[in-house]
């Protein structure tokens, strides 16, 4: 299973916070051609789900949680702040 960092559970809690999303939204991964995007939505019963601090943060598709397998999910500083990072 993909790892997610507590800096990283962090950074998707003030995403989700930013956009507004309802406690029942979390943010998802998907596959886009050349990588991966994130973006909000609802969980699906076949998600793998991280949460922190008693709130989902991230959701997978079964594709994905099997894609991430080896990956870890972190924060990268960056000139423009913060930025998730995949490695």
């Amino acid at each position: 299973m993909l790892t997610v960092t507590p800096a990283a559970c962090e950074r998707l809690t003030r995403k989700l916070a930013n956009k507004n999303a309802g406690d029942d939204k979390a943010m998802r991964i998907t596959r886009k051609p050349g990588g991966w995007k994130l973006s909000v939505d609802c969980q699906q019963p076949a998600d793998t789900v991280v949460m922190h601090e008693g709130r989902a943060v991230l959701l997978l598709d079964e594709a994905a949680s099997q894609a991430m397998t080896n990956a870890t999910l972190d924060v990268k500083a960056t000139q423009a702040g913060p930025r998730l990072k995949l490695r």
